[in-house]
């Protein structure tokens, strides 16, 4: 079963089109993370989804129920996470799942469903403060919990955990990963933390001004690119050859060069290591060097940039 499928999906906002003719599915059970540049549409794919905004044009369903047809059951299984501002701030922790039970149709057991969320979030200490005196990584546990209320089939996260501190972003991807083991909740997460993203879904789909430029599985793709290019740390004999390891910037084979300190670099490049080694010959630069893991930024960097 597909929990989101688009066909030829456009979205244009007078003259500007944020989505162009986006064709993206997502099965059940997945955890697909949306990776882009600001600007690039995946908050307005996120708003498509979930019935916010309406496509200027295509076709949108959720687990086979048309999303602009049929906007208000697709709501009763759907939930989205943006920014914790959707919250009461004059409403305790308690009032807040509460109100947002009876607006999402929630009838039974609501007030235990509610404490139970506050539990596991650990915010039971906090159910009867103010939201407004919260923390902001406490508002932003409280505004996923606010998303679970009523047991969403999918759930679409859109940076969750940006601005909030290590222990509180931890908590909510292990919290992500345990509500898609146990519950098989169908999960769609843009963010701009890519070791974030590496760590929890098992697909990546990357949108660039509007468009699905990737989408694979997370194995995949980095496996797809790690035979496209390699990652080289360069440590230089001394800092002498530092001017000539600059000049590698002239070579076309050379995509990026990083300065880390006087006596080291790090290098992005197609060739592997027997042509490296002679580029580095023919600039006399006397150095050692390694291949590094590809991570996720580097795959995203790459793809980004059109190469």
């Amino acid at each position: 079963m597909k929990a989101i499928e688009m066909k030829k999906v456009t979205r244009n906002f007078g003259n500007v089109e944020a989505l162009k003719n986006i064709n993206f599915e997502v099965e059940e059970g997945k955890i697909v993370g949306l990776l882009g540049p600001n600007g690039a549409g995946k908050s307005t794919l996120m708003k498509i989804v979930s019935t916010l905004i309406l496509p200027s044009s295509g076709e949108v369903k959720s687990f086979g129920i048309d999303v602009i047809k049929e906007k208000n059951k697709v709501r009763n299984f759907i939930s989205l996470v943006s920014d914790y501002t959707v919250l009461e701030d004059e409403l305790t922790p308690y009032e807040n799942l509460i109100l947002f039970g009876k607006i999402s149709n929630v009838k039974s057991d609501l007030k235990s469903r509610a404490l139970t969320l506050l539990e596991d979030f650990g915010l039971s200490q906090y159910k009867n403060r103010l939201t407004k005196n919260l923390s902001s990584g406490n508002k932003q546990k409280l505004n996923i919990a606010r998303s679970l209320i009523k047991d969403p089939k999918l759930l679409l996260l859109d940076e969750p955990t940006i601005a909030i501190d290590v222990e509180t972003s931890r908590f909510i991807r292990e919290y992500i990963l345990d509500q898609n083991l146990k519950n098989n909740k169908t999960i769609l997460i843009s963010s701009h933390y890519m070791w974030e993203v590496e760590q929890i879904a098992s697909e990546i789909a990357v949108l660039v001004e509007g468009k699905i430029v990737a989408h694979d599985k997370m194995i995949n793709i980095m496996k797809k690119f790690e035979d496209k290019f390699s990652i080289i740390e360069v440590e230089l004999e001394n800092e002498k050859y530092l001017s000539q390891l600059e000049k590698l910037k002239n070579e076309p084979e050379i995509f990026g060069l990083k300065i880390i300190s006087t006596t080291t670099a790090i290098i992005e490049t197609p060739l592997n290591i027997k042509q490296f080694d002679e580029i580095i010959n023919k600039y006399n630069i006397k150095c050692i060097y390694r291949n590094m893991k590809i991570s996720l930024e580097d795959v995203y960097s790459y793809i980004t940039k059109g190469r």
